[in-house]
């Protein structure tokens, strides 16, 4: 017997680039369809898909009278308009601050189920990027979530304001000629979270695991971090970031531990891989780029925690702080990685600050997991609407990130200056 989930969507990606001189320029693009899933066993899946409704009207879903309904009803909804009052909101800002802006807007219409029911959801994430170049040339950005476009103008004036003149007060420091020998890595709270979705996340879905070829689904129940860290990843939660209440298929999202103070825990799963590991329940995290493709074992919101209690362990030296983390490779098998750090400042043991070009950043991650210590508690979010993460050819998945504070001893990762040209 073969198990049938059907998906529906109207979905929308908007950029606006936003000049101080109030130049605007846009890219948009919006997807309306469907799509038949069956899953047949042993992990096997069958996937068609045809856009608007094709798939209702030929009779090929099989949906039951409320199903449909619902399939047709998300497929009318309205998209966000970037209207000429919102246009003008955000040229005054980018001529008030002097920055160049980014507004981001993610938004999905979806109905997912079976063929005799299915759910229906919003799911709409905007962000504010906030661009300056400094006297030298250099670039430097922050991206901030922020309420619905045109429903909180002062808010996101304000932000955008407090925003550039941190990054200004930034750029102004001296830079450094050289990266000192011995000095630790602090990844700050809101600015890391990338980096463990890369060293945490992906080798914790289950279609990784289940391949074989994962470092830490090796591990499972095997403590490889310290007992006070956690890494979950969950559409339910809630904080900012990427949420949803199921997720493609219709599974329920459930807030999973990937790493479950200091120990392997649950691999991410859809409902295929579920079915073949063992007949678990789907933990809500088969997700898809659009209704083209099939749902695979996907993240959503990935968080690093640091379990309340726990004494920080402050640096006692030199210390870099990286703004802007970005994978530039990740061995998911061997767990070695490259980071780059495009921006990064320099605190010194004297209590001096200056800047740091381009660098990167080198390791493995069961070492820097065994090895972090605890920095700040407080956990904050971070992600851009306009990009996403990416993974067997589906490109771009939304996906959020929020971690606490962690400091990486010195020798733990291999810290490199990029010389520029």
């Amino acid at each position: 017997m073969t198990d049938t989930t059907l998906f529906a969507e109207r979905s929308l990606r908007l950029r606006a680039d936003v000049l101080p001189d109030g130049g605007i320029t846009t890219e948009q693009s919006s997807v309306r369809g469907m799509s038949i899933e069956r899953h047949l066993g042993r992990g096997f899946t069958e996937h068609r898909f045809a856009d608007g409704d094709d798939l209702l009207t030929s009779g090929a879903a099989g949906a039951g009278a409320e199903a449909a309904d619902a399939l047709c009803e998300v497929q009318e909804r309205p998209l966000f308009e970037l209207t000429a009052e919102l246009r003008t909101e955000l040229a005054g800002i980018a001529a008030d601050t002097g920055a160049e802006l980014t507004l981001g807007v993610a938004q999905q219409h979806i109905a997912a189920g079976d063929a005799e029911r299915v759910a229906t959801t919003e799911r709409i994430v905007t962000t504010l990027e906030t661009r300056v170049t400094g006297a030298d040339g250099t670039v430097h950005s922050r991206s901030l979530l922020c309420a619905r476009p045109g429903s909180d103008p002062d808010g996101l004036r304000e932000a955008a304001v407090r925003t550039a003149g941190a990054i200004r007060t930034r750029l102004a420091l001296p830079l450094s000629t050289e990266l000192p020998d011995g000095a630790d890595l602090v990844l700050l709270p809101g600015l890391a979270g990338a980096f463990f979705h890369e060293i945490a996340g992906h080798p914790m879905e289950a279609d990784v695991v289940a391949s074989g070829t994962s470092y830490l689904g090796a591990r499972a129940g095997q403590r490889v971090a310290p007992e006070w860290l956690s890494v979950l990843d969950g559409g339910a939660h809630d904080g900012p970031g990427y949420r949803s209440p199921f997720d493609d298929e219709g599974t329920p999202c459930r807030t999973l531990p990937l790493i479950d103070r200091g120990s392997v825990g649950q691999p991410m799963t859809d409902r295929a891989l579920a079915a073949r590991l063992g007949g678990r329940p789907g933990s809500g995290h088969g997700r898809k780029q659009d209704y083209r493709h099939p749902a695979i074992p996907r993240m959503t919101h990935t968080v690093a925690l640091i379990e309340p209690g726990t004494p920080l362990e402050p640096p006692t030296g030199d210390w870099v702080a990286p703004y802007g983390l970005r994978l530039d490779m990740m061995n998911i098998a061997s767990g070695a990685f490259v980071f780059h750090a495009p921006f990064s400042l320099l605190h010194r043991a004297d209590g001096s600050t200056a800047r740091l070009g381009p660098l990167t950043v080198t390791g493995d991650g069961a070492r820097v997991l065994a090895g972090l210590r605890p920095y700040e508690h407080r956990v904050a979010a971070y992600l851009r609407a306009t990009g996403g993460c990416g993974k067997l050819g589906q490109y771009p998945v939304l996906v959020s990130f929020a971690n606490a504070g962690f400091r990486l001893p010195a020798g733990l990762v291999g810290l490199r200056a990029v010389s520029h040209g």
